[in-house]
């Protein structure tokens, strides 16, 4: 008991964990992987690995390159390096990692909270945009239809792999609950007991000595073989953004087209099509939007009631990904209805266009009949 005690009181060290920043963006319409890797000195993302049963099959489509941009300023005493993982359906994510431990002066899990404010008020996004612009400008020729969205989202990862004492995952979590809770909410106050409860109520465990904690914002992997996980987290985050992204390119779209379909001509001109050029992108609109959302969606395949399937499903619920899928699916709709109301148009239009030159004609056989009379 005495032991325990002391266990709760001491917070563990920290002897080997990393701190991971995400920022993704997107970069244009696709980006050709196979292009990348003979242009620049990447290499595909590594496979997923069988630690926790996953079946071989369960795997990315089109495995990501990952690109190294070299050290990062420090931050603290912390040092850090900056990669940059590229998919094929036009995202980039820009990761920074720092070690929590060098072997000078590690830390406890006390300080982590302090540490997550620190992080959460050093604003890297000006950082890095710059260097997604440099990863863009070098693999330009890749990519289809480049342009930079001003769009960026965020994404805060703290990896403890191993303490100075082994601690099971369930006692981990009882005993340091509010540590834990105000890390993932970047806080050093004191939280609620409701606030702790909602923050850690995604935890998710396969081994004895190993914890996911999944919040909106940020994540804590408690696991020592922790690449999987991490990938699966970063690729959330990618997808979370394109979502934002279609969702965006929606709304601006579909305001152009409410008011022309709100807009009746004085005249028509007859065989003219005054819509065409708005059917034609409506109709692209709603294939690259659908192409896009299927390429998102499937680039990583996890199916069955499999670890790195419970983090997907606990992360995309934190993300909100449902809600924004529902909503690009009820814009879409909007589009489709918008086309119909277009295409109905054009087709009243050519079918009075017919009707008048019938009328025409018949007027013409008729006065003809009465001048051979």
């Amino acid at each position: 008991m005495a032991d325990l005690a002391s266990a709760v009181e001491s917070p563990p060290i920290i002897q080997q964990g990393r701190l991971v920043a995400f920022f993704a963006f997107d970069l244009g319409y696709e980006i050709s992987l196979e292009r990348v890797g003979s242009m620049l000195a990447s290499s595909p993302m590594q496979p997923l690995s069988r630690k926790k049963q996953t079946p071989n099959y369960l795997q990315f489509a089109y495995r990501p390159q990952v690109l190294n941009l070299g050290e990062m300023e420090a931050f603290g005493d912390l040092r850090g390096e900056i990669q940059a993982t590229i998919f094929d359906f036009g995202a980039v994510s820009i990761s920074y990692h720092w070690l929590l431990s060098d072997g000078n002066k590690p830390l406890t899990l006390a300080e982590l909270p302090g540490l997550s404010q620190r992080m959460f008020d050093f604003n890297l996004e000006d950082h890095a945009r710059a260097q997604v612009k440099s990863v863009m400008s070098r693999i330009l020729p890749a990519i289809t239809r480049p342009e930079l969205s001003t769009l960026v989202e965020d994404y805060y990862v703290f990896v403890l792999e191993r303490f100075d004492t082994p601690l099971p995952a369930e006692d981990f979590l009882s005993r340091y609950s509010e540590t834990l809770a105000q890390i993932l909410q970047f806080d050093t106050q004191s939280l609620s007991h409701a606030q702790r409860v909602d923050t850690l109520s995604k935890a998710i465990s396969y081994y004895e000595r190993d914890l996911v904690l999944i919040d909106w914002n940020a994540a804590i992997v408690y696991d020592s073989d922790y690449i999987d996980t991490l990938n699966v987290l970063e690729l959330l985050n990618v997808e979370l953004l394109e979502a934002r992204y279609m969702d965006d390119q929606l709304d601006k779209r579909i305001k152009n087209y409410e008011r022309l379909s709100q807009k009746q001509p004085a005249w028509w001109m007859p065989l003219s099509l005054p819509y065409r050029q708005s059917i034609n992108e409506l109709a692209e609109l709603r294939i690259e939007s659908s192409v896009l959302a299927e390429r998102v969606d499937n680039s990583l395949k996890l199916i069955g009631d499999l670890y790195l399937a419970r983090v997907y499903s606990a992360a995309s619920e934190q993300f909100y990904l449902p809600t924004w899928d529902a909503s690009i699916s009820r814009k879409l709709d909007i589009i489709a209805n918008l086309y119909q109301i277009l295409t109905d148009r054009v087709s009243s239009s050519q079918g009075q266009t017919l009707e008048l030159i019938i009328i025409i004609l018949i007027l013409i056989e008729i006065v003809l009949s009465l001048l051979r009379g």
